[in-house]
């Protein structure tokens, strides 16, 4: 098959979690026989693209995946909030010609943020489409899903109750249209799937008409390092933190904690990248200056699994409605127990005392208190180590794709025969 892999950003400027799992099903497409290829747009990339008409194009290639970045020359404020962007119709437009000629049987798209013409260009051509929901962003203009006054949202009500609690009514046609535009998006389709069953749900809350189905987030274990310390009551531990700095990631929430425990034999190292907020970074550097906090900067992936080698649990305090995070996987892949915060698919994994801990969402004193029952008996671990089912890998996330794929390709060469 010749597949084509849409997503809102890419390598190697962007390379967080949706990100890296295009790119990771994307490389295993490739060992299986599949022609691939990404389109993504080139947010805040500036270098070797050509200008054509009012959009700009480069092609280039990572880690041998060829991939095309598009963007409009001139900027769009409502880049990041439409479905589909109606600057101009010139992107779509070349998604047509790009898709023309059966040059690809399927296009499966990883996030529709900037790219939602790309759908429309691909169903006009009567092309097998895939969507995965990654995150909250089709159906919660803020991505997610958590509103202006910082509270936890399960449900837009077609755009209702963005208006009340995030933007206000001077929104309110915007928002109204957004969320149509967001069952069109669903109706092009062909299918829709989640990497857990929370987010499932969260979705069919939301948009009742929609059919799901779940395949679960999988690992690479090319460089795995199993990590097999075992700990007596005398053991000092390391924990880490591994996510972007930004406030909806609770790296404060679990600062606050480690800074109310106490504890004399644990240290943290907080890796990430603050991207846009500064000033959030270096509020919580300052705040908590301490010889037992490390702030080790950004990390690469390919340094994670000797980062891993190093810990002796993760912590994943989000505030948000946490998905599947694919470090917490990647840590129970390394054999590392995870705390995380008590909602979200995050519960579907992790369950307390089992394979790690779950604390109070936002609370930095229940997580103080899981803190200090390590601290106390460090021989906890070996307990919730003996206790982690490892992750699927990504041969078997990809032969669950690969079997959708075929399902729906062979379902239009006969709807055309």
């Amino acid at each position: 098959m010749r597949i084509l892999y849409v997503v809102h950003q890419f390598f190697p400027k962007w390379y967080t979690g949706t990100e890296r799992f295009v790119l990771n099903l994307a490389k295993q497409m490739q060992k299986m026989g599949h022609y691939v290829e990404v389109v993504t747009y080139g947010l805040g990339d500036d270098n070797g693209f050509s200008a054509n008409d009012d959009i700009s194009i480069k092609k280039s290639n990572f880690e041998n995946v060829p991939v095309t970045y598009l963007k409009y020359t001139v900027s769009d404020e409502n880049l990041n909030f439409n479905i589909f962007n109606n600057k101009s119709n010139n992107l779509e437009l070349f998604f047509k010609k790009y898709l023309e000629n059966g040059r690809f049987n399927l296009v499966h798209v990883g996030h529709p943020m900037r790219l939602g013409f790309g759908i429309k260009a691909a169903s006009s051509l009567n092309l097998p489409i895939v969507l995965t929901l990654t995150d909250f962003w089709p159906m919660c203009p803020r991505g997610i899903a958590v509103t202006g006054r910082g509270e936890l949202c399960n449900n837009p009500r077609n755009g209702e109750e963005c208006v009340e609690k995030c933007f206000g009514d001077l929104w309110k046609d915007k928002l109204i249209n957004r969320f149509e535009d967001a069952k069109e998006l669903f109706l092009l389709v062909n299918s829709i799937v989640s990497p857990t069953d929370f987010l499932g749900k969260m979705y069919k809350n939301a948009f009742p008409f929609i059919n799901l189905m779940v395949v679960h987030y999988a690992d690479d274990y090319k460089n795995i390092r199993f990590n097999s310390r075992r700990y007596s009551k005398d053991s000092e531990l390391t924990l880490g933190f591994l996510s972007t700095l930004l406030p909806h990631k609770g790296a404060h929430v679990l600062l606050e904690a480690f800074n109310i425990s106490e504890t004399k034999n644990i240290r943290l190292k907080i890796y990430g990248h603050y991207f846009t907020e500064k000033d959030y970074y270096e509020c919580l550097v300052k705040k908590y200056n301490s010889k037992n906090i490390e702030f080790c900067g950004e990390y690469k992936y390919e340094d994670l699994s000797n980062i891993l080698h190093e810990l002796d649990m993760i912590v994943v305090p989000s505030v948000w409605w946490e998905n599947s995070p694919l470090v917490m996987l990647q840590a129970l892949a390394h054999n590392v127990p995870a705390i995380v915060s008590d909602l979200g698919g995050m519960t579907e994994v992790i369950k307390d005392g089992v394979n790690g801990f779950t604390f109070k969402i936002g609370n930095a004193e229940s997580l103080a208190k899981k803190l200090k029952l390590l601290s106390n008996d460090p021989t906890i671990l070996n307990e919730l180590k003996a206790g982690i089912r490892h992750p699927p890998r990504i041969e078997e996330s990809a032969f669950e794709y690969e079997k959708l794929y075929l399902r729906l390709v062979s379902r239009q060469i006969s709807s055309v025969g």
